[in-house]
């Protein structure tokens, strides 16, 4: 799959739609602007206190101009692709749900540290982190434009994570502010099958029956052995007796 220009699809659009006049009517109404974006960005002291809507509204929000263009064309051109993929309301659900629990995330170690707890969070990185998870997870050939230039999408997953982590160490006095889009970034890894439960299960249990295997008193023998009690020619690899 190459990097294309992707049409404008129907979630796309109903997001984009929704983030642009948000973003824009929280500015430019005064006073009932600042109320509106009180009400939508999320808050963790706001969240725990009853302001449990907060993590689907915050990606709604993009108050200055660069962010907002750039909000919109990272929607734009990674969301279309795997809207078409999976439907619109599934990726609609996706994105809301990455975003949420990257807010989420966040408000829990907003409980332990004041400066976390306090900090307005803004704007959909969060959720456009998950859609660069997903492009890497589900289809890991796919070329992105990063800054003009392609990459293959199973490479965005390490790029988009170790950006993050340098503008935390580059902005170290207000590390805070990049824990949703880290957040997200995993809960898309999560949430597009790149951690599945069962496969951690069956590992676990293929090393738990090893690790027996390897204490027991079991003898381990040629596979193509003919000779002795089980035949035995010296050829064959080595295999477990069971």
């Amino acid at each position: 799959m190459q990097f294309g220009v992707p049409p404008l699809t129907r979630g796309v659009k109903w997001l984009g739609g929704v983030t642009l006049a948000v973003s824009i009517l929280a500015t430019v109404l005064g006073e009932s602007g600042t109320t509106l974006a009180q009400s939508v960005v999320f808050l963790p002291n706001r969240f725990w206190h009853g302001w449990v809507w907060q993590p689907l509204t915050y990606t709604f929000l993009n108050p200055d101009p660069i962010g907002l263009l750039f909000a919109l064309l990272g929607l734009w051109l990674l969301g279309a692709s795997l809207e078409r993929s999976w439907g619109t309301r599934r990726f609609v659900t996706f994105y809301l749900v990455t975003g949420a629990v990257g807010a989420l995330a966040t408000g829990l170690i907003g409980l332990f540290v004041p400066t976390v707890r306090n900090h307005a969070y803004f704007g959909n990185w969060a959720s456009l982190e998950g859609l660069i998870a997903a492009f890497a997870v589900l289809m890991p050939n796919a070329q992105i434009l990063l800054y003009f230039v392609p990459v293959q999408a199973r490479w965005m997953l390490p790029i988009s994570a170790g950006i993050t982590v340098l503008f935390m160490l580059m902005n170290i006095s207000e590390w805070y502010r990049y824990l949703p889009q880290l957040f997200g970034l995993g809960a898309g890894v999560l949430f597009a099958g790149g951690v599945a439960p069962r496969n951690f299960f069956l590992r676990f249990r293929v090393w738990w029956i090893d690790r027996r295997l390897r204490r027991s008193k079991l003898r381990v023998v040629r596979k193509e052995d003919d000779a002795g009690p089980f035949g035995g020619s010296g050829q064959g690899s080595d295999k477990y007796l069971h």
